[in-house]
């Protein structure tokens, strides 16, 4: 293995860490889509290039460092509702997050990294896990925000969880099903932005106030 370039006097150590932590969870999802959840810490750390206790410095152990790797993709999909306001276009922060959704979610690496996952024996609770730290924290911060728009009268929307679940599932929940199976090519971007168009005006005209 390469030594750790992280160790290396030169840049403060502010500087290092969000660096070296960033090269660990790239390589982390690198792997665990190559090998699913039995992968282990050494993999990683070769991959990354830093020692194995640096990652477990870093993040405890590979439970964790697999958690942290998932919440850092849900912050990324959730990143159109972090900056919207009380005055934003819901048409256009829906459509940022269909589009986050198809490139971060259902991108073929990430339906290949379950699909491993799945496959792993004793996979159980690292799912539970995945599902509460994912889609379930997900829809939870989703929701807020359309239970907000039902509030101030922008969107009439009797039950933010159910319809934050169900936009979800008219977007992407055939598409996502078919990847899983190995049956759906990738979109390019027209394809994508006419699905999450559609699906966003559905949605509108259903919640209109």
């Amino acid at each position: 293995m390469a030594a750790d370039p992280f160790t290396d006097e030169g840049e403060g150590r502010q500087a290092r860490g969000p660096r070296k932590r960033q090269a660990v969870l790239d390589a982390a999802r690198r792997v665990f889509t190559e090998k699913g959840y039995n992968a282990s810490v050494e993999e990683i750390a070769f991959e990354a290039e830093v020692s194995k206790q640096t990652i477990y410095n870093q993040f405890g152990s590979k439970e964790q460092l697999f958690l942290a790797m998932v919440d850092a993709r849900v912050e990324e999909v959730l990143a159109p509702l972090a900056g919207a306001d009380a005055d934003a276009d819901p048409r256009e922060v829906l459509m940022q997050i269909g589009r986050a959704y198809h490139t971060k979610v259902i991108a073929p690496d990430n339906v290949k990294m379950l699909r491993a996952i799945i496959a792993a024996p004793g996979a159980s609770n690292i799912l539970r896990d995945l599902y509460s730290q994912g889609p379930s924290r997900f829809t939870r911060v989703f929701s807020a925000w359309l239970a907000a728009l039902d509030a101030g009268g922008r969107l009439r929307i009797p039950d933010p969880v159910l319809a934050a679940e169900h936009f979800v599932s008219f977007t992407f929940g055939p598409l996502h099903l078919r990847r899983l199976f190995g049956v759906e090519a990738p979109l390019d971007e027209a394809d994508v932005e006419r699905r999450v168009g559609y699906c966003v005006e559905t949605f509108l005209k259903a919640h209109a106030p």
